[in-house]
């Protein structure tokens, strides 16, 4: 058997369940506890998808909005797409077609996605499974009722998305996506760092856990970050910097982020 690697993503808003769904599909754990997820963090698990054995390298891209600067940067080399819901809060419903689906098209149009209705085993459902399958048939996809709680449809899900990008040969470029975006909040500032370290680092995926460790310890909230905590940020990666750019080219780069930073208390 042939084993061929694919790299998807999966996109909706914070709280939504995304990595819990991976966890329950990667590791079979679930956790109550929600933890925001600052980046993006890459997961792998090998499926069978007919004549193939798919890896997949299963993308969690972190869900505020306000951060395209990573989104953007993370559909790069995208093959297939999660659009994750929360069933019993509608506004995550709403922030698909809003939100998630035009930040994917900008960069592909082509990959296959599969629209997840996720927290199925809770009561008060706030969306129904026939508005959820409305929409995949809008967009010529599938729905699953998923629960990362219980597994429920986890596996078969990931299974079919697989299948999926095994038979397209879409994917979303290759090439550096670039993002034009005036720097106005905080979040855009952070967003504006993420990636700036990212690029001089050298690496994305290398880079991520680097900038979720130093933003913990700076104390970022990513949905409610605060200039002091930001600023803290910036002197936490200058150290890190030091290492593997020199002391000049840190301080250099350091005193960019916080002229982009001081920008927004003009």
């Amino acid at each position: 058997m042939k084993t061929i690697k694919k790299k998807m993503v999966l996109l909706g808003d914070g709280g939504v369940g995304k990595t819990s769904l991976i966890n329950r599909f990667v590791l079979n754990k679930f956790n109550e506890k929600y933890i925001a997820t600052i980046g993006t963090r890459i997961s792998k698990k090998s499926v069978n998808a007919g004549d193939y054995e798919v890896l997949l390298m299963i993308w969690d891209i972190l869900g505020q909005k306000g951060y395209e600067r990573v989104q953007w940067a993370s559909f790069k080399g995208a093959e297939g797409a999660f659009m994750v819901v929360d069933l019993t809060r509608r506004s995550t419903f709403e922030s698909i077609e809003r939100y998630w689906i035009p930040q994917l098209f900008n960069v592909t149009k082509n990959i296959p996605i599969i629209f997840l209705g996720n927290k199925s085993d809770l009561p008060n459902w706030e969306i129904s499974e026939e508005e959820l399958e409305e929409l995949a048939v809008k967009y010529n996809s599938e729905y699953f009722l998923t629960s990362a709680k219980t597994g429920a449809n986890v596996e078969q899900a990931f299974k079919e998305l697989a299948s999926a990008m095994v038979s397209s040969s879409a994917h979303a470029p290759s090439s550096e996506i670039r993002v034009e975006k005036e720097v106005k909040t905080i979040k855009d500032v952070l967003d504006f760092i993420f990636m700036d370290f990212a690029k001089n680092y050298g690496d994305m995926n290398d880079a991520m856990p680097i900038i979720r460790r130093q933003a913990e310890l700076a104390g970022v909230d990513i949905n409610k970050p605060t200039y002091d905590s930001v600023r803290r940020l910036i002197d936490n990666l200058e150290e890190v910097e030091r290492s593997f750019k020199g002391e000049d080219k840190a301080r250099e780069l350091k005193m960019k982020r916080l002229k982009t930073l001081r920008k927004i208390i003009k």
